[in-house]
């Protein structure tokens, strides 16, 4: 299957792709209708396990204050925030939310099954805790947050563009076998050459976060797992299913064992 995606994913650098993004977020919402329940789920016990987690540790660590008051506090704000104490809380930030992020891919694989037919539960909320995609989850998270934050820190643009050509990371992490290099590498490489696509889909999703937060905030509770499944259609939109392949082939195979007499 590795192989096998390696030269799709060569296939599809080599062609200008074409999504319709309101083809895109009308199929979202669609699957978000079946799943909210569970979608928005995953989105609140992330936030509630990474603020607990993030509380506990403030009681033993100090973080100072960024709180800026006044312009002349800005340069102080910032020589605070280069302190090994701040440093130490932004990493132990990182890692907390590398560690609670399958939670909220299981998004992904919520909306794959219920595009499948198939009836999602809470059982899948934890699924990437037991099928072997912890690690790769994990490290894919970690090193996306670390790009972006080098790329912002040269002179912004570069994070701005690996932040849009990297969307596509994690759905490669989930629907394939692809390690976090080879995740990262497929996303960046497909969408820098279909970058105009992949800004405006950017942008539609930003435009959907910016709504739900206009409803007093509380929109957010499904504007965010909207954007994960919205990213789902896309992915599935550039990328395709191999699954359907695979059940395309196992029914041929079936058809021809039924319908041929020598065969059975």
């Amino acid at each position: 299957m590795d192989n096998k995606m390696k030269l799709k994913v060569e296939e599809i650098k080599q062609k200008s792709i074409n999504v319709n993004i309101g083809d895109t977020f009308s199929k979202a919402w669609e699957i978000f209708s079946g799943i909210a329940l569970y979608a928005i789920s995953a989105f609140v016990l992330t936030i509630v396990i990474s603020f607990a987690v993030n509380f506990i540790l403030g009681l033993f660590i100090s973080v100072p204050s960024m709180v800026i008051t006044d312009p002349d506090d800005l340069q102080s704000a910032y020589m605070s925030a280069l302190t090994p104490m701040a440093f130490v809380s932004n990493i132990i930030s990182l890692v907390v939310g590398a560690a609670v992020a399958p939670i909220t891919i299981s998004i992904f694989t919520m909306a794959k099954k219920f595009d499948k037919h198939q009836n999602p539960d809470f059982s899948d909320l934890f699924i990437h805790y037991k099928d072997g995609k912890f690690l790769p989850i994990f490290t894919t998270y970690l090193a996306l947050q670390i790009l972006g934050i080098i790329g912002i820190i040269l002179c912004i643009i570069p994070g701005f563009i690996f932040y849009i050509t990297s969307i596509l990371a994690m759905p490669f992490i989930v629907f394939t076998n692809f390690s976090t290099s080879e995740a990262i590498k497929s996303s960046v490489s497909i969408l820098f050459k279909n970058f105009g696509t992949a800004f405006v889909f950017c942008l539609a999703c930003l435009g959907v976060v910016i709504l739900g937060a206009l409803v007093c905030g509380v929109g957010l509770l499904a504007a965010a797992p909207l954007v994960y499944i919205a990213t789902y259609v896309f992915y599935k939109t550039i990328v395709g299913d191999d699954d359907d392949e695979i059940n395309e082939i196992d029914q041929i195979g079936t058809d021809i064992y039924n319908d041929n007499p020598y065969m059975k």
